[in-house]
């Protein structure tokens, strides 16, 4: 006997998983020099680093996503930006609108 795996309001539920995993972390994008920054909410840090290794991590301190790209872009430079990092730049937004 086959059985399926039913979610109840299975397009909200999805919807709240990927955005409750996207606020936890994502890749922001790669910079110019090459270096990959990544999200990790549980620590409200980016990590960056590349091919040998992390090279900082940069506490937020609540300070937005959004805030640390704009900082990248005037500094470095951005090459591209992760495919995700727009919603999650959005989903950090809100949540540290709504914590202030």
């Amino acid at each position: 006997m086959s059985t399926i795996c039913s979610r109840q309001n299975s397009t909200d539920t999805l919807a709240t998983e990927i955005a409750d995993a996207l606020a936890n972390s994502f890749t922001i994008g790669v910079d110019k020099q090459g270096h990959i920054h990544h999200y990790y909410r549980p620590a409200d840090s980016v990590i960056v680093y590349d091919a040998t290794g992390v090279r900082f991590r940069q506490h937020l301190n609540g300070r937005t996503v959004r805030e640390w790209c704009m900082f990248v872009a005037k500094d470095r430079g951005w090459k591209h930006t992760g495919q995700l990092a727009h919603i999650g730049e959005i989903v950090d937004t809100r949540r540290k609108e709504v914590e202030a």
